[in-house]
């Protein structure tokens, strides 16, 4: 195999924030491998592999692998060098990301190697510098030392963890309950479910006919957060569309997966309630054993953004931006629009910002890592695939936990 250039040193994970824009080589101990995947409908797919890695310097980092095929080689509990990655970072969060000289070399592997040979034979089948494997050897001895395994969970575990509940479920209940999402995955009939787990990215599918490397990195709001120049989530998570169904009613914001409808299956007369909605997006959660992408429309997403509807944010934000105007480009049906409905504000009370709240709940939200499980609601349509709606949020409810983290109920 030829040998790959390195562009910067090799580091310690621990010296990572004072080499940010910096390319680095690192060997490091996988703890976790996430794909985030979704099909274009112009054909393609966006993929993105999370990893979160360790060293002797600093027990987790997070990693972006934005190659899928360094994605595909990356498994948890192997012992890995990443060469030519950049440092970058988002707030006050640090990490690294591939870029087009990126690579990936695997040099213990599988984890059970670790377990079973000494640290010398393991440092012997590595074809390495002496620095390089130096920092591999300490790589070793602390996984060793500190007993590190990766997040495999087995089967029988959530039989050892079953979550205890002070409610009781009704027998005219259709929904089931799933203490895994990998148990959700493995649904082959249409039914509801319920399951607890933790919010790690919003994913909106573009409608674009090509898309760069840029591109791609704004279909991931946490990405977006942290670009200066980037201002137009907004404009992207909201748009005209039915109140009702969910479905957007304006060409520019449709995709090939939620095509303009002309009647509207959710009412009696099947028109469209004509008003502004959010963008119908995925969202990726995960949990122990696996992750899922949930097809959220209007009326889930105003659950997860504290019941606060699309119009009331975007006319906070057309307020906050100076202008008179709150409607968008496109006129609003005159008898079916749900403006009519809408609450007035307490004179007696300064009307909040409601585009500053759901801006800062936004950002928590995309917080991986750092959430909470919260409690999902959804529909399993098992004739769709999985990036097309298979599995679609309805609710989402926030639990109580006892101090030893089992949840109480919701």
């Amino acid at each position: 195999m030829a040998a790959i250039a390195w562009y910067g040193p090799l580091i310690d994970l621990s010296k990572a924030p004072s080499s940010v824009g910096d390319f680095v080589q690192l060997i490091v101990f996988v703890h976790r491998s996430t794909p985030v995947q979704y099909k274009l409908s112009k054909g393609g797919t966006v993929i993105r592999t999370d990893i979160q890695v360790g060293d002797d310097s600093r027990p987790f980092f997070s990693i972006s692998l934005w190659q899928k095929q360094m994605g595909a080689m990356v498994f948890a509990g192997d012992v890995i060098l990443l060469q030519n990655v950049k440092i970058t970072k988002f707030g006050d969060t640090v990490e690294a990301r591939s870029v087009h000289c990126s690579s990936l070399l695997s040099l213990v592997h599988p984890y059970e190697q670790l377990i079973s040979k000494g640290l010398d034979e393991l440092i012997a089948d590595c074809r390495l510098g002496l620095t390089a494997k130096e920092k591999l050897r300490k790589v070793i001895q602390w996984v060793q030392q500190a007993g590190s395994t990766p997040y495999h969970v087995h089967p029988d575990h959530y039989q050892r963890l079953r979550l205890t509940k002070n409610w009781k479920v009704r027998e005219e209940r259709i929904s089931r309950d799933f203490l895994s999402i990998s148990e959700v995955l493995h649904l082959s009939n249409s039914c509801g479910a319920t399951f607890y787990a933790s919010i790690g990215e919003i994913f909106l599918p573009y409608n674009w006919n090509t898309i760069g490397d840029f591109e791609k990195e704004r279909m991931f709001i946490s990405r977006r957060f942290f670009t200066l120049e980037d201002n137009n989530i907004i404009e992207d998570l909201i748009c005209t569309g039915c109140q009702l169904c969910g479905s957007p009613l304006d060409s520019d914001s449709a995709t090939e997966q939620n095509r303009v409808q002309l009647y509207c299956p959710q009412s009696s007369n099947h028109l469209h309630v004509v008003c502004l909605i959010y963008q119908p997006f995925m969202l990726y959660v995960w949990d122990e054993s696996e992750y899922i992408p949930l097809l959220v429309r209007n009326k889930a997403a105003e659950c997860l953004f504290g019941n606060t509807k699309a119009e009331r944010v975007h006319s906070s934000y057309k307020k906050q931006k100076g202008e008179q105007n709150a409607i968008p480009k496109a006129k609003l049906a005159n008898s079916h629009s749900c403006a009519d409905n809408k609450l007035e504000p307490d004179d007696n009370h300064e009307n909040p910002n409601y585009y500053m709240i759901w801006i800062i709940l936004l950002k928590l939200l995309v917080q991986q890592g750092k959430n909470s499980p919260l409690k999902f609601e959804i529909t399993v349509n098992a004739n769709l695939e999985r990036e097309n709606g298979r599995f679609e949020m309805v609710n989402v409810l926030m639990p109580f936990f006892k101090t030893n983290g089992y949840p109480l109920g919701t």
